[in-house]
């Protein structure tokens, strides 16, 4: 009709796909002004990030025993909670599983139930062969479950708190962090430091406010709290939702490294490249229900699309 349209979006495909004309913007200013014709993935991915960025890619390994169960569980529907019905499903050492879905079909329900902020209204979990830890997140935390939560500002960090306070929050009671019942503060900055130089957390300072980092770096801390301590069980809700490409690239990578070592990693998504390029095995979640489980090799997108539209 003659509109003049402007597009933003950091997904590479919609925009090569919709658009004749691409700029690209790298903090505040215009790097890249191309048509889209001729105009490659790579070359938008470096002009946005001032570097090559290369996707990992999931190398086929032979999983080992299981680490997460859950049998028959149900949850019922409350404010901000979609039913679950007799979920069964099983994420072993050294894979991960990936986990597809329209919003709204149980996703959050299912993180909560991991994360320890849900409990079943029916059937069983277990943890590497034993009950699932009771007492809430704490319990879950300390049995050695990494949770990388959906939303990253309202349920991943406290936004006036500093870095270094935000990296402590799943740690500042083990003993390693006391002295005579007295919390080592120092200790704390010490490993916020290096936890910011190996995870490449960007921030003038650990001192600085957690809420002025950039959606990537804030990812990216919640992934070094979640993945330090070395946990068995990996839940990731969506853990690469408004990332660049290059932020993206690093959460993967963080991912496969621990799948390498042999964590279970439970990625729930709804991105299905990226359920595509990281997943082991696939369900999907419709109205609170699993479907079979497939092994990506076997996945075709089109029936895949068609599951999850019921």
């Amino acid at each position: 009709k003659g509109l003049g349209i402007i597009f933003i979006s950091h997904k590479l495909d919609e925009v090569l796909a919709l658009c004749q004309r691409v700029a690209v913007l790298r903090h505040g200013r215009k790097v890249l002004d191309v048509a889209a014709a001729g105009t490659q993935k790579a070359d938008l991915a470096h002009a946005m990030v001032d570097r090559l960025v290369e996707m990992p890619e999931a190398r086929p390994r032979e999983p080992g025993a299981p680490v997460l169960e859950l049998e028959g569980v149900g949850v019922a529907p409350a404010p901000g909670i979609e039913p679950l019905n007799d979920l069964a499903l099983t994420v072993k050492a050294g894979e991960i599983l990936g986990i597809a879905g329209v919003s709204g079909n149980g996703q959050r329900s299912l993180a909560a139930l991991i994360a320890g902020t849900v409990r079943p209204e029916r059937g069983h979990l277990r943890f590497a062969g034993e009950a699932w830890p009771s007492g809430g997140p704490k319990a879950v935390v300390a049995a050695g479950v990494g949770r990388i939560p959906e939303d990253r500002h309202r349920q991943g960090v406290v936004g006036d708190m500093a870095v270094w306070e935000n990296l402590a929050l799943e740690g500042y009671d083990t003993p390693a962090c006391r002295r005579f019942g007295l919390l080592r503060l120092d200790a704390f900055r010490r490993r916020a430091k290096a936890l910011a130089e190996r995870f490449d957390i960007r921030c003038s300072s650990v001192e600085s406010a957690t809420r002025l980092l950039s959606g990537g770096n804030m990812q990216k801390l919640i992934l070094a709290r979640a993945l330090e301590p070395m946990p068995r069980l990996i839940l990731a809700s969506q853990p690469t939702r408004g990332l660049d490409i290059g932020a993206v690239a690093a959460v993967h990578r963080h991912l496969l490294d621990a799948r390498t070592r042999g964590a279970a990693v439970l990625l729930i998504t709804e991105d299905l490249d990226e359920l595509l390029q990281l997943s082991d095995r696939v369900r999907v979640l419709y109205r609170g229900q699993l479907g079979p489980s497939r092994r990506r090799a076997e996945i075709k997108l089109a029936a895949l699309g068609l599951e999850m539209a019921g």
